[in-house]
């Protein structure tokens, strides 16, 4: 059993005070074999000055430390095929700089990739921590293909920082699509499986992921930005070979939606019709829908309590 070499692909906008916490956990990996890749995206913060730092004082210990610094913020999905280019090892390991990596997150995918070299792209269980550090929940994924694949037009079943992927299927899958500003990792997961990768997931927590008022998945304004986005995304799942018939419906309802909020009313009411004439009875039933509806219920008295509490 070969073991494929990694490359961890981090890369960063003005990253502090959480990049050091993020680095320390990769850092603190009992498998040090491979090579941490960081792209300063024209960060302002001292995030430089810390990187260069930090890269100093490390010296040349492992894991291998490059750093690249680029004048400008270019934008996240060309900061990461800028990234993914650089990229020489037959994995890529994703860490974003605000979120932290499990022990020994790099020796378990390592040994799966090796394992299982029909697996493009693999995921992992993660949970949910506040800006302190603090567990305020979990997400448990389904292990095979089959069925992350149907329940991607729920929602996404890989989250970015917990991913690892054969750095060649991504790039023949094109790289992360600039055409998609906010949700270009989904982009790419379902790109790949269009293209005929198989993916998985470990059933085991790899990465906590942190949720803080300055991301750009919590700003209001790009609600437009995500519906343009789940549009694109939910029909390219159509073309997704092997997709269930009850997760091709919900793409279509997804689809419908997004155009509903993007104010096209006829087509994202036309795009739902189509859905139910699909299979009337099974609309009515699809698990899928129903549990879109609760998660969708739970987010919105979450909301209300919130509010009522401020």
């Amino acid at each position: 059993m070969q073991s494929p070499s990694i490359t961890v692909l981090m890369t960063v906008y003005n990253g502090m005070p959480y990049l050091m916490e993020s680095l320390r956990s990769l850092f603190g990996q009992e498998d040090a074999d491979f090579t941490l890749l960081v792209l300063n995206n024209g960060s302002s913060d001292g995030t430089r000055a810390w990187l260069d730092e930090c890269a100093e004082k490390r010296g040349d210990g492992l894991p291998r430390f490059v750093i690249r610094h680029l004048p400008e913020n270019i934008g996240r999905s060309h900061v990461l095929n800028t990234g993914l280019a650089l990229v020489d090892s037959e994995i890529t390991v994703i860490l974003d700089a605000d979120d932290l990596a499990a022990p020994g997150r790099i020796a378990r995918q390592r040994a799966f990739f090796a394992k299982h070299p029909e697996i493009d792209l693999l995921g992992s269980d993660i949970i949910y921590i506040d800006g302190a550090g603090s567990r305020i929940g979990e997400e448990r994924f389904p292990s095979s293909h089959a069925e992350l694949r149907d329940n991607l037009p729920l929602f996404n079943q890989f989250a970015h920082s917990a991913c690892a992927f054969r750095t060649a299927a991504a790039r023949n899958a094109g790289g992360y699509d600039p055409r998609f500003p906010y949700a270009q990792d989904l982009a790419l997961w379902v790109s790949m499986m269009r293209s005929g990768s198989l993916s998985a997931s470990l059933g085991e927590t790899l990465a906590s992921i942190r949720v803080h008022p300055g991301q750009a998945t919590r700003d209001l304004s790009l609600l437009l930005v995500r519906a343009k986005d789940n549009h694109r995304l939910a029909e390219g799942m159509l073309s997704i070979p092997g997709m269930a018939g009850a997760s091709r419906q919900a793409a279509m309802v997804r689809s419908g939606l997004a155009l509903w909020r993007l104010k096209k009313r006829g087509a994202g009411v036309y795009r739902i019709w189509q859905a139910v004439a699909r299979a009337p009875l099974g609309f009515a039933l699809n698990p899928l829908l129903w549990r879109r509806l609760r998660l969708s219920l739970g987010k919105a008295v979450k909301r209300l309590i919130a509010i009522q509490q401020f």
